[in-house]
């Protein structure tokens, strides 16, 4: 069986027990794995063993806390700490493909490497260039010598094929997933519905959900303004705001300005909004429970968006911009509506009555919405569609 060694960024451990999509959609691939042996590569963390087995996968982490991790954070180009040990980790393993998540330096470091420079290598692109750190990003001119790209959708793809894929021998569509096993749905769960909104004594409130960072790229001040819209008409309604500001140990629940300046405009809105704080991975199914609606107003582009995937598997229609890849997943009609001004807090107001409104139409884009994610964004298909992925480069 050959080995594919999937390296995340420096950020967060895998599996994703501080939060990240990119470090979920790798462990749930990882583990779903039938004809590769996957190898993951990351970031140490406290609660994880630096190295360890488990469901199938090789796990390595890399320890890059105190001083290692200011001085990578700062000076990588002259200290690229995290990518020498990823290389040593590579020449111990000696996988037959690479592929690197999020971190197209690290793909122009490693095909640096002479003893690993002919081993395919794949970069995996889960947003785009402008949405990297400065220190992440290659010179806007450098072709990286891959053998593919892959984008998390048509989007990112499109957009970054003259770009970070310049150099790529080939470029793929993978989609990120959603597990319909784990989220449950109002419907077939009733009880468990009411044990969760129980916790933050929603009765029978009408909810709308959030799920993310609160970050203001993510809408939740044109999300928060177009609820003093809505409660003139339905004064019984909730927000519910689950996240925090950030991912990562210590950083889950750091006090940003923006979040000082939310807090101050819902004391306005006393009682009307719930603030969860971050929410550990293994208990977001039970977040969406709480909701009715699921609202996504993000203002920037986005690769994708895994909560999209996540409300729909949990069987929740959707409101959400026209924005990057958003509409690739969450389509008008199907498993949700698509604003047609991003920032307009009236026109999601107006959509979020008619949803909280409409019990069939709630009924109806949540049902077909949780159908379309079991048939086409599951983790085995994607995991399937990623060897294919494999098999095509290396051939078979």
């Amino acid at each position: 069986m050959r080995t594919v060694a999937l390296i995340g960024p420096e950020l967060y451990p895998i599996p994703p027990i501080r939060g990240g999509a990119v470090e979920l959609f790798i462990h749930q691939t990882a583990t779903r794995l039938r004809r590769w042996r996957p190898v993951v590569i990351g970031p140490s963390d406290p609660e994880l063993s630096d190295h360890e087995v488990r469901q199938g996968v090789e796990y390595f982490r890399i320890p890059l806390g105190g001083w290692r991790g200011r001085l990578y954070k700062r000076y990588r180009r002259y200290f690229p700490l995290y990518d020498r040990q990823v290389a040593a980790i590579l020449r111990r393993v000696q996988p037959d493909l690479l592929q690197v998540h999020n971190r197209p330096l690290l793909c122009l470091f490693l095909k640096r490497m002479p003893d690993l420079e002919k081993v395919p290598l794949i970069l995996h692109m889960h947003n785009l260039y402008n949405s990297l750190g400065r220190r992440e990003r290659p010179d806007p001119d450098a072709s990286i010598p891959v053998s593919a790209f892959i984008g998390c959708s048509r989007f990112v793809v499109d957009r970054e094929k003259s770009r970070l894929g310049r150099g790529a021998a080939a470029h793929f569509v993978v989609y990120n997933a959603a597990d319909t096993g784990a989220f449950l749905t109002p419907w077939d769960q009733p009880h468990l519905r009411e044990q969760s909104r129980q916790q933050y004594r929603l009765a029978e409130a009408p909810t709308v959900l959030f799920v993310g960072k609160l970050r203001e790229s993510k809408g939740v001040h044109i999300l928060l303004a177009a609820m003093e819209h809505v409660w003139p008409r339905i004064p019984q309604a909730v927000l519910v705001l689950a996240g925090g500001t950030e991912f990562g140990r210590g950083r889950t629940d750091r006090e940003t300005p923006f979040l000082r300046e939310l807090r101050r405009r819902l004391e306005t809105a006393r009682g009307r909004v719930i603030l969860t704080g971050f929410i550990p991975p293994e208990r977001i199914p039970e977040v969406y429970l709480l909701g009715d609606i699921f609202v996504g107003p993000s203002q920037i582009e986005e690769g994708l968006g895994m909560v999209f995937l996540e409300a729909a598997a949990a069987g929740l229609p959707i409101i959400a911009t026209r924005r990057g890849g958003i509409p690739e997943i969450v389509q008008e009609d199907l498993n949700g509506m698509l604003l047609k001004q991003h920032d307009d807090p009236r026109e999601l107001a107006a959509k979020t009555i008619q949803l909280l409104e409409d019990r069939d139409l709630r009924l109806r884009l949540g049902q077909q919405g949780r159908a379309w994610v079991q048939e086409h964004f599951s983790w085995e298909k994607i995991a399937q569609q990623q060897e294919e992925v494999y098999d095509e480069i290396v051939g078979r």
